[in-house]
């Protein structure tokens, strides 16, 4: 497990988690394939099926930076970003950073 972990926060629009999800897994087999991390999709216990989460996890702030730029360099990554909007809840969008290893 890496040493930091990112999370994307959204909170799609009724009825339109099966559509966001779909373009992840699309997005997840791109990043797969180049050699990225793919991201977990999980939805919180709580607070309704509309809260969606993608998290993965780095071994360092220069690899998550790395994978980022490599990411960007997939054509397709930024269409799949750009329809994901649409499903999501205009102004809900964020990202987290964290560092969840330290050093003794």
């Amino acid at each position: 497990m890496g040493s930091y972990r990112h999370q994307v926060f959204r909170q799609l629009r009724y009825g339109h988690l099966p559509a966001f999800l779909a373009l992840q897994r699309e997005k997840n087999e791109l990043y797969a394939a180049g050699g990225l991390t793919p991201y977990r999709m999980w939805a919180p216990a709580f607070g309704g099926l509309h809260h969606m989460v993608l998290e993965a996890e780095f071994d360092s702030m220069a690899d998550f930076e790395k994978q980022h730029l490599a990411a960007k360099a997939i054509g397709r990554v930024g269409e799949i970003n750009a329809a994901q909007l649409e499903h999501v809840i205009e102004g809900s969008a964020s990202d987290a950073l964290a560092r969840i290893a330290l050093e003794a």
